[in-house]
């Protein structure tokens, strides 16, 4: 009970919760010597989102899981489902790199900007955007300041720019963002592959990351 309580919760991103179930499960019980290795990385995986001082390290387990909850949807046929994930996905790859130069998307300071050598054209431009104070930014410009300040990953956006834009039209067409459209295998795997591409640029270790959030799975074996 304690497995599938772990797995639930850690499906609907209460990762706290799924941690206190899985650190309950009795691993030396004959039921789960097969997936005994794969719990512990899952909850080691957990135990770093929970209790790890490093907040890169911790948004990076968190994005994995993302990724991996992504994929879950897509092998259920659930790819509008699968790409809304993806695209959470794309955008927080985007926020957790610009943490490493102090910047916050959803408040974004001026003053750094400016320490980083951002051009005043493009700050001119966020500051048509400031409501209630604030400089908020969505995707589409996190990439484009990455790029602004000589970033790998905005530079990756930039060089993809016309095809990640085609892939995130069609997610705001899709019936589970703005439009009526449903997606297909083809959109989720083109999606997916520039997420992997990107994510594996933003950590050395996102591969680890990524298996280690994978859920544990059992074989069937019929009789």
């Amino acid at each position: 009970m304690h497995l599938c309580k772990a797995y639930y919760a850690w499906d609907n991103m209460d990762f706290e919760d799924a941690y206190e179930h899985l650190r309950k499960v009795n691993l030396n019980q004959v039921e789960f010597m097969e997936v005994k290795n794969d719990i512990k990385f899952n909850l080691k995986a957990l135990g770093n989102i929970i209790n790890s001082k490093s907040v890169n390290l911790k948004n990076c387990y968190i994005l994995a899981s993302l990724i991996n909850n992504s994929i879950r949807r897509s092998e259920e046929f659930k790819y509008d489902d699968a790409i809304a994930r993806l695209y959470r996905s794309f955008e927080l790859i985007a926020q957790i790199e610009l943490t490493k130069y102090n910047i916050k998307s959803s408040d974004i300071d001026v003053s750094v900007l400016k320490q980083n050598n951002v051009s005043d054209e493009f700050i001119m431009d966020l500051e048509k955007t400031r409501e209630d104070g604030k400089i908020r930014i969505g995707l589409e410009k996190d990439f484009l300041l990455l790029n602004e300040l000589g970033n790998d990953l905005g530079k990756y956006y930039v060089d993809n720019e016309s095809k990640i834009k085609n892939l995130t039209r069609k997610r705001n067409n899709s019936i589970l963002a703005h439009g009526l459209d449903s997606l297909t295998q083809n959109d989720f795997d083109e999606f997916l592959d520039i997420v992997l591409n990107l994510s594996y640029s933003l950590d050395k270790d996102m591969k680890k990351f990524i298996k280690q959030t994978k859920f544990a799975k059992f074989d069937l074996k019929l009789k």
